[in-house]
């Protein structure tokens, strides 16, 4: 993705992408993540202030 940043600032105007069971919840373990629905793909957003027909675009890519 061109536009979208693997990052976990959460503070910053750039869009982020952090993936949250090895991050944010990684001290629950996998059986406590998956009770929760958290799988081990899955992946938070925090969108910033690019314009969105270039973040639509990075995802379509991204998804195809």
């Amino acid at each position: 993705m061109d536009n979208i940043v693997s990052s976990s600032n959460l503070g910053d105007n750039r869009t982020l992408a952090i993936p949250v069971a090895h991050t944010i919840y990684y001290e629950m373990g996998p059986e406590r993540r998956a009770s929760m629905g958290i799988s081990d793909s899955m992946i938070r957003f925090s969108v910033g202030i690019e314009e969105i027909e270039d973040l639509m675009e990075d995802f379509e890519k991204a998804l195809a």
